[in-house]
């Protein structure tokens, strides 16, 4: 079996507030200090999907699921997740509406 790994990080600030997130992703620009992944998409859904997060003042990031994968996981910043939650509604909705 597997140990866990646990690392101490004596400077955390150094990093960024995202050092923590799955790397390689793509961020809206809008920042925060806790997130929370909210949804599985697909590639052509994450860019649509970081502006319109990102119009409502939503902090999102995308990351790949796994490197081999095309799907992305969304995280959002965890002071707007009912904002976001709502945005996403209304976004999914009228595309699923098309």
């Amino acid at each position: 079996m597997p140990a866990s790994v646990s690392r101490h990080v004596t400077q955390p600030q150094r990093f960024g507030k995202l050092w923590w997130l799955p790397s390689g992703g793509i961020s809206n620009g809008i920042d925060d200090e806790a997130w929370a992944p909210i949804l599985d998409v697909t590639a052509d859904q994450v860019r649509p999907l970081l502006a319109a997060l990102r119009t409502a003042g939503v902090p999102a990031y995308a990351a790949h699921t796994h490197p081999t994968e095309t799907s992305y996981q969304l995280w959002v910043g965890s002071s707007a997740h009912a904002r976001a939650e709502e945005t996403l509604i209304r976004v999914l909705g009228h595309r699923a509406d098309r």
